[in-house]
């Protein structure tokens, strides 16, 4: 009986490439962040990271890629070789709304990348200037109402945009203008400075400032009250009714990964979360952790997660209805603007036959 060259080829590769998951790792692991230095998802990557070298024996590497609401991090990594050595630290926005919002999304979490494990969740906790002179949620909707348009509020991603955004809608439409920045920091920088009014962002960025008295926690986004500051009402406390948002933080990889390499990932995790020193720099922030297999990750991270909320753990059951209503507002938009321009405009329009092929497709 004679082999096949392909069936002879696949006998040859199959014992290496189970020699090379059985050495690995051999060389250093990369984590990307989609997000600037100095934010709650940086903060915590850096931690696991640190924690995580010793137990593999190589260095773990963390880079810093921002930009696009945490679209460029998130694609390189789907677009990398699945081998083991290149990690996403991934959040909410990244993972679980970018497909919600973005038609033409360069990745899709769902197929290009896997879960490895769910590491902590995190209160998100509505941030003022201390030197804006309020003290409540509702002292700052009432200097918004009377002053429109002088509360610009900063955003770091596509999630902490949507958490302002379902604040807005669920306080009655109060109008206020968003700053986009390409992490926590440069936000938490521009707030100290005053350039911006208002942020609802994960807390550990905001902690020592908490404590500085230069910045003021309004409220905490969660169901119940956050342990570092047990006197701050929870925005649903404070009179914004059905609003509730936490984050989270995991770590994914691209599709493609050995599984036995996520296995092994996901245990070393989940024993560096039982160290003492992980858990006391966790618990300073305010992150609980999580842990366990790469299903756990799976099943709270895609948009279509099951369960009574649409994006699992972050954003609660309102968060599809407010996505929905800026979606239709767009479509508004979109049908007054092409309305606009093909209205009559006192001079003979030309016959389609003479436009460009791109006019007549209706392009801009």
């Amino acid at each position: 009986m004679t082999l096949s060259r392909r069936t002879a080829l696949a006998a040859l590769v199959a014992p290496a490439a189970a020699n090379a998951e059985s050495v690995w790792p051999v060389r250093p692991l990369r984590v990307v962040v989609p997000f600037a230095p100095g934010g709650a998802t940086d903060l915590i990557a850096r931690l696991v990271a640190e924690h995580l070298a010793r137990p593999l024996g190589q260095q773990v590497a963390v880079e810093n890629r921002a930009g696009a609401f945490g679209i460029l991090g998130a694609d390189a990594v789907a677009k990398a070789a699945p081998d083991g050595y290149t990690l996403l630290a991934g959040s909410p926005g990244p993972m679980a709304v970018n497909p919600f919002v973005y038609r033409n999304l360069p990745y899709s979490p769902e197929r290009d990348l896997v879960g490895v494990s769910m590491v902590a969740v995190i209160p998100y906790v509505m941030v003022v200037p201390a030197s804006l002179g309020v003290s409540t949620v509702q002292e700052l909707l009432a200097l918004a109402r009377s002053r429109p348009g002088s509360i610009n509020f900063a955003t770091s991603g596509m999630a902490s945009r949507l958490t302002v955004e379902m604040f807005r809608a669920l306080a009655g439409g109060v109008e206020m203008e968003m700053v986009q920045y390409r992490g926590g920091a440069p936000a938490r920088t521009d707030l100290l400075a005053g350039r911006v009014q208002l942020v609802i962002e994960q807390a550990p960025s905001f902690l020592e400032d908490f404590r500085a008295g230069t910045l003021r926690p309004l409220a905490v986004g969660g169901a119940r009250r956050f342990a570092l500051l047990p006197d701050v009402p929870t925005l649903q406390e404070a009179g914004i009714a059905g609003y509730e948002a936490a984050a989270w933080l995991g770590y994914a990889a691209p599709a493609g990964m050995p599984v036995e390499i996520r296995r092994r990932l996901a245990s070393e995790i989940d024993r560096l979360l039982l160290l003492p020193e992980v858990r006391d720099r966790l618990a300073a922030w305010g992150a609980e952790p999580v842990g366990g297999p790469p299903r756990r990750w799976t099943a709270c991270s895609r948009p279509n997660a099951p369960g009574g909320a649409k994006w699992c753990v972050w954003l609660g059951s309102n968060g599809s209805s407010v996505s929905g209503a800026r979606s239709r507002a767009a479509r508004r938009r979109g049908r007054a603007k092409r309305k606009a321009r093909h209205a009559p405009s006192g001079r003979p329009r030309r016959p389609p036959w003479t436009r460009s092929p791109a006019r007549r497709r209706g392009c801009p």
